[in-house]
């Protein structure tokens, strides 16, 4: 009965994994209303990371959130920083294309 357990867990990572990867090789960021896209750039040029896991909580995606935290423990580096500032700027456009094309 454990080992079914643990490989459920297995299974769960290994898809969580996956689901990571392909997030952050495809730039797949949420989207969020204007305001909150405008915002989350903001944040995340003067709080690495925090603007995408603000909006990764907002949006309920899991891998978003883990992306956040890498953002800010790497933002020592400047990898963080860049990659959150670029995160935020993908965020943003996201979010104007949704506002352009939501209907009136």
């Amino acid at each position: 009965k454990n080992l079914d357990k643990m490989g459920e867990v297995w299974d769960n990572t290994q898809k969580f994994c996956a689901d990571l990867w392909e997030e952050v090789t495809n730039c797949s960021v949420p989207t969020l209303d204007t305001n909150w896209g405008t915002g989350m750039l903001i944040v995340n040029i003067l709080l690495p990371g925090v603007g995408t896991l603000v909006a990764g909580i907002k949006s309920e995606r899991n891998t978003t959130m883990v992306i956040g935290v890498l953002q800010f423990i790497t933002a020592f580096l400047l990898v963080g920083w860049i990659w959150s500032i670029y995160w935020g700027y993908l965020i943003y456009k996201k979010a104007q294309e949704g506002y352009i094309s939501s209907p009136v």
